[in-house]
């Protein structure tokens, strides 16, 4: 049984049309980027720009008008940077990319690359039933978009997931295997182990599988970065132990007292390991 509700646990949407940032990607290969869809919004193609002055009404109407064209919701953050490189991070369940606005843009600051958060059908305002084989869709798109059109190179492009995001994004370091480096925050080895673990074994054996980490880990030709906090009740560490043994490229492990699945220091238990093991990697 597929049970998506349950498995994809949307919260409330944190943001509107209005969060400064938001970027559509398009199936026509043409995106809609707004600073503030309040205000302005900018509707450009591959021959260039066309500026149009929308209320927050018109926004809504203007977006959703042509309902035969699929528009990804994502968050594009210090676009400045992206010469540089760019930060592609997959938030966890129950949260949606406004409330993971601040991570993924003080993580960018920090490295001084520009940072893209992709939203999840059905969550915050991107409307629709939430799937995996959607946001897996969708994300292929999404990276697809950032190399073809924002002429972003694979080998500047870091990939992170935290709890149920990390399943995305060890999909995506399979695909684009010249990434950077893979960065998973609390990840699990597989969806069926974690409710097994959560609840009682039975319900694991109605629930069907979608995402087989451990399965799929020895396909991780990059350098991967696991952090997960020693007292997660939620999901163990030692799935991130499980997991990091069948990496095929270097790995490291980052273990932390006091880090739970949702409580965690941003600067202590994320920015400052991934700093760290960026320059390991480097030298």
């Amino acid at each position: 049984m597929d049970f998506n509700d349950l498995v994809f646990a949307c919260p409330k949407a944190s943001y509107d049309y209005s969060l400064q940032g938001l970027y559509f990607i398009e199936e026509e290969i043409h995106y809609h980027r707004s600073r503030s869809l309040m205000h302005l919004n900018e509707l450009k193609t591959l021959n260039g720009t066309i500026k149009v002055t929308l209320n927050q009404s018109e926004t809504s109407r203007q977006l959703n008008q042509n309902k035969q064209t699929k528009r990804i919701v994502t968050l594009l953050q210090l676009e400045e940077y992206l010469k540089n490189g760019i930060i592609v991070y997959f938030h966890a369940n129950a949260e949606d990319i406004g409330m993971c606005k601040s991570l993924a843009f003080l993580l960018g600051v920090e490295l001084e690359m520009a940072s893209i958060c992709m939203e999840y059908s059905g969550y915050g305002i991107y409307q629709g039933q939430s799937s995996s084989d959607i946001i897996i869709k969708d994300a292929y798109q999404m990276i697809e978009h950032l190399i073809n059109n924002l002429k972003v190179h694979e080998s500047n492009i870091i990939i992170m997931g935290r709890s149920i995001g990390t399943s995305i994004a060890v999909e995506m370091s399979i695909r684009y295997k010249k990434i950077r480096s893979l960065i998973l925050v609390s990840p699990f080895t597989s969806l069926c182990d974690v409710i097994k673990e959560n609840s009682f074994d039975w319900v694991s054996k109605l629930v069907k599988e979608r995402f087989r980490n451990l399965e799929k880990m020895h396909k991780v030709q990059c350098s991967t970065l696991f952090i997960h906090g020693i007292n997660d009740k939620f999901i163990s560490y030692q799935h991130s132990i499980q997991l990091m043994s069948k990496c095929s490229g270097f790995v490291h492990l980052q273990l932390f007292e006091g880090m739970t699945h949702n409580h965690f220091l941003l600067d202590l238990h994320i920015i400052s390991p991934i700093r760290q093991f960026l320059m390991k990697i480097q030298q």
